[in-house]
């Protein structure tokens, strides 16, 4: 079995390029966590070295875009940014993918997600969360053809 190709990367040279603050996780208090502090190191790590300096560049990129979404640089929100971009290569070559991430109420997601509780981890009820909001059907919507047949 081939083991996943790793990157050797400089993830606090990332995330200074990203205005992202790498934070030790033992200094974490959501009553004073600030937008751009990120203190989940061994995920930026992890997804750095899977998937390289460009991915990780851009999963930070996305996630600060707006103020407001810089707030949400938690591990199963990166996770998940990071799985969406692996999983469907030509999102990155959207000409509004930025203007279409900073749309998108990251915290909200986070909390809705979290009160699913689907038994799954958040990661992945964020990925599909987030993917519906780039969902575009080939021939008419599903959802609404499941609707209509049931």
């Amino acid at each position: 079995m081939m083991g996943l190709p790793t990157h050797r990367i400089d993830i606090y040279k990332v995330a200074r390029e990203c205005n992202v603050r790498l934070m030790d996780a033992h200094l974490h208090s959501s009553a004073s966590r600030r937008p751009f502090e990120c203190y989940c190191k061994p995920t930026v790590r992890e997804i750095g070295a899977r998937h390289g300096e460009g991915h990780l560049r851009l999963v930070l990129q996305l996630m600060t875009g707006t103020r407001q979404n810089a707030r949400e640089l938690y591990a199963d929100m990166l996770k998940a940014v990071s799985r969406l971009l692996a999983q469907n290569p030509d999102l990155i070559n959207r000409r509004t993918l930025v203007a279409d991430f900073d749309s998108i109420n990251l915290g909200s997601l986070r909390r809705k997600a979290k009160a699913m509780r689907c038994g799954i981890p958040a990661s992945d009820v964020l990925l599909v969360l987030i993917s519906v909001k780039f969902y575009q059907p080939v021939q008419g919507d599903m959802l609404e053809m499941i609707g209509d047949a049931a």
